[in-house]
């Protein structure tokens, strides 16, 4: 496997705003990616879920294509594409055969700038959505999730959830969506990568054409709440049709801007949390026996994100398990990692980010990522080379600045349990 060079992805600007990056691996395939700085951060309680909400809705025809109609296009070149959105964005992506580069551009230029977003279109997605809904909350770490997040904050960009309420989801309004999408799918707010085996200049001209036409002026949007605080020591539990208590525990973090402290995070997170060397893993589900399984995860944001321990037990054993994670935590500070801990975190690290970009999706999802939420590529070309000079001082300076902070709990525990407390 060869990673290449991540400076030689080429970043370039059209007249109208929109952000070109263009990058050539010689695979025989080729990955077109939109990226839309437009998720759950952005919105307020009245139309929470709504860039989900559209990102559905770009998918039902355009000017050109009835519905379904772009579906069948790509199929029919053998090609494959999907959508996801977040709480700071949402992205469209495409792979095809290099040679049917200009049909996969067709079609995701198409639906970029010209979709139809009719209104009985509308009312139907709105009870696909509302299943999704119900799904989630019958799904107790896709429940759990998103509940962390609502606890943990009490206020900033994060505490609404990228489904949206079931209220919200109900009452939003055809016109609101449109409003939406006019306001933040315009050039300036997005980005097209093109990663495979095409020329650079040629797939830069290629997406200069498709889109030249794409004038909409675009004003920032003010963040609904941009201030960030948290709910530091709050305890709540969920009684749900389970038969072992789900557990998250949750604590403050870095966001993208402090990037040396989001590489530490990292490091951080690998040798408290993943696998079975970890000091997590060891020390409850190895030494004590008090968990099933036991984790944790550092999801990385724009604005200042969360730390998070996830764990499966019996109840009996739940409030012992929070008590001794947040020890081994804490424990971090006094008893920094050895170099054996932390040259094992950078191999893992280094290893999910080389695995992560194998692909030509991988690399435009790594890409496209950092340059939405950061607004340059800086973070991923440095990636590799600023992890590795992750130093055990770092870890500890951020286990204090962060970690030390009073713990919130959120659990799903089965209905015979404790009821819902706050």
């Amino acid at each position: 496997m060869s990673l290449g060079n991540p400076s030689e992805a080429k970043v370039r600007r059209l007249e109208n705003g929109l952000t070109v990056v263009t990058k050539s691996m010689p695979n025989r395939v080729v990955t077109i990616d939109v990226w839309v700085k437009a998720g759950s951060a952005y919105e307020n309680d009245e139309i929470n879920g709504v860039s989900h909400f559209l990102e559905h809705m770009m998918f039902k025809g355009t000017e050109r294509y009835g519905v379904g109609e772009l579906d069948k296009l790509i199929t029919s070149v053998g090609g494959v594409w999907n959508a996801a959105t977040s709480m700071d964005f949402t992205h469209y992506h495409v792979t095809v055969g290099a040679a049917f580069f200009d049909v996969a551009l067709d079609a995701i230029s198409e639906m970029i700038q010209r979709p139809t977003l009719d209104p009985k279109e509308f009312e139907k997605e709105r009870e696909v959505i509302l299943e999704e809904f119900r799904r989630k909350q019958d799904d107790p770490w896709g429940f759990l999730f998103d509940a962390l997040y609502g606890v943990a904050y009490a206020s900033g960009p994060y505490r609404r959830t990228v489904l949206g309420t079931f209220e919200s989801i109900s009452n939003l309004k055809h016109s609101q969506l449109v409003d939406y999408y006019r306001r933040m799918y315009a050039p300036s707010n997005m980005s097209v990568l093109i990663v495979g085996d095409v020329h650079s200049d040629d797939a830069y001209s290629a997406v200069a054409r498709s889109f030249e036409q794409f004038q909409r002026a675009f004003e920032e949007p003010a963040l609904p709440e941009s201030e960030t605080r948290y709910n530091c020591g709050r305890r709540v539990t969920h009684p749900k049709d389970v038969s072992e208590v789900y557990l998250a525990i949750v604590l403050p973090a870095p966001s993208l801007e402090r990037r040396r402290d989001v590489l530490a995070m990292d490091v951080a997170a690998t040798i408290l949390g993943e696998g079975r060397s970890s000091r997590l893993y060891r020390k409850l589900k190895h030494e004590l026996q008090l968990v099933d399984t036991i984790w944790a995860g550092f999801p990385t944001h724009r604005f200042e994100s969360v730390f998070y321990v996830g764990a499966t037990c019996d109840e009996a054993r739940a409030e012992r398990a929070v008590e001794e994670a947040i020890s081994v935590i804490r424990g971090l500070r006094v008893s920094p990692p050895s170099e054996e801990e932390l040259a094992k975190a950078k191999r893992v690290l280094r290893n999910e980010f080389c695995f992560g970009t194998e692909t030509t999706t991988g690399q435009s999802s790594m890409i496209g990522y950092y340059l939405t939420l950061t607004g340059g590529l800086e973070f991923y070309e440095r990636y590799l080379a600023e992890v590795m000079s992750i130093t055990r001082e770092d870890v500890v300076r951020c286990v204090t600045d962060y970690l030390l902070s009073e713990e919130t709990v959120v659990s799903v525990t089965p209905k015979s349990g404790t009821h819902s407390v706050e």
